[in-house]
Formats: C-alpha cells, sequence, structure tokens
C-alpha cells in the first residue's frame, strides 16, 4: 500500500481507475475512514492547496464527491447562488444535489 501512495497523482488515479475496474467490480478500494482512496493519497502525502478559494470544484475521478481541481483535497465546501442568496450544497436534501451535478458548466469563454 506505501508503495501505491507513494506515486505521482495522476498515476496514483490511473491505478485505481485499472483496479476499480478489472479487479473489483466498479467499486472504490476499502479505504476506512477515508471513503475514497485518493482522499487516502492526499492524507498520507500532506497536499496542501495553495488557495482557500476556487472557482469551481471538480468530481472527483474515483468517487464522484466534489474536490479542489488543484490538490485533490476532498474537504471542500460547494457554494451556490439560489435566487440571489448563497448557500451550501451539502446542506441541500438528495433531489436538490442530483439537479446540482446534473447542471452544465461553462468557463468564462462560453465553453462546457
Amino acid at each position: 500500500m506505501e508503495e501505491l501512495l507513494n506515486l505521482p497523482k495522476k498515476e496514483f488515479i490511473k491505478v485505481n481507475l485499472k483496479w476499480i475496474k478489472e479487479v473489483n467490480g466498479g467499486k472504490l478500494m476499502d479505504t476506512l475512514p477515508l471513503k475514497c482512496p485518493l482522499a487516502l493519497w492526499v492524507a498520507h502525502n500532506g497536499a496542501k492547496c495553495s488557495r482557500e478559494l476556487v472557482p469551481n470544484t471538480a468530481a472527483c475521478p474515483l468517487c464522484g464527491a466534489p474536490m479542489c481541481p488543484d490538490c485533490g483535497n476532498h474537504h471542500v465546501e460547494t457554494i451556490s447562488r439560489v435566487t440571489g442568496y448563497l448557500s451550501t450544497v451539502s446542506g441541500w436534501n438528495e433531489s436538490k444535489k442530483q439537479e446540482f451535478a446534473d447542471r452544465h458548466r461553462y468557463d468564462l469563454e462560453g465553453n462546457r
């Protein structure tokens, strides 16, 4: 396990995706107490983010949870504007969270 955790982040993700697909029937590796292998990699490597705010979170390629696109940390809070008010997505019900996940996102140039 130590050898796997010492891989660079992109290589770690690639190895995990292959393992999930070919060995574990599409299920994540059991990494309790953390739910995602990438979160375990971030904790093991002490990945620090250089920013407090990022304009958009990314979806983790392994578990699909929101993560920082720079460092891969899963300890992020997504904020969305709904009818003029900012609110944290974590407080929404499952239907609203799914609606948020299904939204199309665009960059400043209008590309998807």
